[in-house]
């Protein structure tokens, strides 16, 4: 497999990846520390586009993903989650969509401050080489990815979220390579339905091996539309890769 190849298979792996790791705002944990009640559960649609440069063909390309989630909570601040994606990309010279690689993880809220305000919540993910990786779709590899988000509220509108992970076989440099993320965020409540989201995050895996950092920003919106369905979206763009920008939503159903 040459070099291009491997770099649009990361690129199409990237994408199922940002439902893992670089989920914005991780805003399920941000927003009131918000796990299924036990023995409760939310099924979530998450999807996203990626636009890139190709220096390889004329035409740029882009990349997609779309994946269903399954969040099951098995005790008070406990859960466990399958995510099935589906996954595309076209670089201007090759095009392939299919089943990607899956997702399987747990979070465990193992501090909450008695206002529901401070939090601690590790986390782990196992990424399955379910995808086709003769067709870029996936890594050919088992992925596993271990992080940490903290968090806490202010004036009961700001939610303030830091979170630190370490993925091995994540980076999209390189597909055997492993790969270290730092973001802060924000969520800002504007009413009891509506937040804006905005974050900034870093990995160490740029494709020019002369650079230190990709550096990520995203913002976006929140709405409950009701009491069972969430909606979220938000654009981005970012440095030292080979997305132009991004653009992603979740619709979020719970039961």
């Amino acid at each position: 497999m040459n070099l291009r190849k491997v770099v649009w298979m990361a690129v199409a792996c990237s994408v199922v990846a940002g439902a893992a790791w670089a989920d914005p705002m991780r805003t399920i944990f941000t927003k009131e520390n918000k796990f299924p009640e036990a023995m409760r559960g939310e099924i979530e649609v998450g999807g996203l586009y990626d636009d890139m440069k190709n220096p390889d063909s004329v035409d740029d390309g882009w990349a997609y993903g779309l994946m269903p989630t399954v969040r099951f909570g098995l005790a008070e601040g406990f859960a466990v989650k399958l995510g099935v994606p589906f996954v595309g990309y076209d670089d201007g010279i090759n095009k392939e969509n299919g089943v990607g690689d899956i997702l399987v993880g747990a979070e465990l809220r193992i501090f909450q401050d008695i206002f529901d305000y401070a939090w601690i919540i590790p986390y782990v993910n196992v990424i399955c080489p379910s995808g086709n990786e003769d067709k870029g779709l996936g890594r050919g590899e088992t992925q596993a990815h271990f992080g940490v988000s903290i968090g806490t509220t202010v004036n009961d509108v700001l939610h303030f979220a830091a979170d630190a992970s370490y993925a091995v076989n994540g980076s999209n440099a390189k597909a055997d390579d492993d790969v270290a993320f730092g973001s802060l965020s924000l969520v800002w409540d504007l009413d009891e339905r509506a937040s804006l989201l905005g974050e900034i995050q870093l990995r160490d895996d740029p494709v020019d091996p002369d650079d230190d950092y990709v550096v990520r920003g995203h913002g976006g919106f929140a709405f409950r539309l009701n009491d069972m369905f969430t909606l979220a979206a938000y654009v981005g763009s970012s440095t030292e890769e080979r997305s132009d920008y991004y653009a992603a939503g979740r619709l979020i159903f719970s039961f």
